[in-house]
């Protein structure tokens, strides 16, 4: 076995530590690439084949209502799933960013929603039939992979890609197809769970990023850099972030504790959200 990123043949296995599938039931070991750092569950929970029978069912596609086969936009938990973007729309803001924008794994639509508002030219990608229909009446969005030839090289300023490349079982292939749509000094901004964050050693198996069974990557800042670099990007940012573990629905007393904890997490730098700006700066391989 070697190494998706650096061929390194040497692994060690994590211990104390698992990933849950609530699918199988079964719990998986983690194995980390003594090179790199890049940690990966062994056996993989799922793989491209099969994928379609987690991500196309209804039971667990967030926000939407199969009797109504529409996305829940009234629901409490919806609107209040828009925080989880902020990072996205600061980070636009900074490197200013316009034009049109490629939103991968779109989901129900947030992040488009919210770049839309900013005068962005928005279009999505999502593997989940189910929710591309649902999105189709405000959004183009397209039914497929993010190497379908459906997307046009070089023709996007900015593709984002929210919780994502950590259930792609090959992520370099990923990137390789993110930079074929790409313009050339445009921009690549994504986000991934951060197990080495004191959250997840903490919580384990309760935590988002173990819990489900649908994590095959988890990326360190110089792992993931390493990779983005290979295949003709620059890391123009990288930072990690901490989950809002906050809720309106929770007592006023509990989330100014959580607010609290958080803070002091996230200034220590042990927070479990890791954010990366990239831009293309390698010439795509005709």
């Amino acid at each position: 076995m070697k190494c998706i990123i650096c061929k390194n043949e040497n692994f060690r296995k994590l211990r104390f530590i698992k990933e849950h599938s609530k699918y199988s039931g079964r719990k998986y070991n983690l194995i980390e690439c003594k090179k790199c750092g890049l940690t990966r569950p062994n056996p993989l929970p799922y793989n491209d084949k099969n994928k379609n029978t987690i991500y196309d069912n209804s039971r667990n596609i967030k926000f939407y209502n199969s009797k109504t086969g529409k996305i829940e936009e009234d629901n409490f938990e919806y609107k209040y799933y828009f925080k989880h973007f902020k990072p996205f729309t600061e980070l636009v803001d900074k490197y200013k960013i316009k034009g049109k924008v490629l939103d991968v794994g779109c989901g129900a639509g947030h992040l488009m929603e919210i770049l839309s508002k900013k005068g962005l030219q928005v279009e999505g990608i999502e593997i989940t039939s189910k929710l591309v229909k649902a999105l189709s009446n405000k959004f183009k969005v397209y039914n497929a992979e993010i190497n379908s030839k459906k997307l046009k090289n070089e023709n996007y300023n900015l593709v984002t890609a929210n919780q994502v490349l950590e259930h792609i079982e090959n992520p370099r292939s990923f990137i390789l197809a993110v930079k074929r749509i790409l313009k050339n000094g445009k921009y690549f901004i994504f986000s991934v769970p951060y197990i080495w964050g004191i959250v997840p050693q903490i919580l384990r198996t309760k935590w988002y990023g173990l819990g489900y069974g649908q994590h095959l990557n988890f990326f360190s800042k110089k792992n993931i850099k390493l990779l983005l670099e290979q295949e003709g990007f620059k890391v123009m940012e990288s930072k990690i972030l901490m989950v809002d573990y906050a809720h309106p629905k929770f007592p006023r007393a509990i989330n100014f504790i959580i607010e609290k904890i958080s803070k002091i997490i996230f200034d220590l730098g042990l927070g479990d959200n890791l954010f990366i700006v990239a831009k293309k700066i390698g010439k795509n391989k005709r």
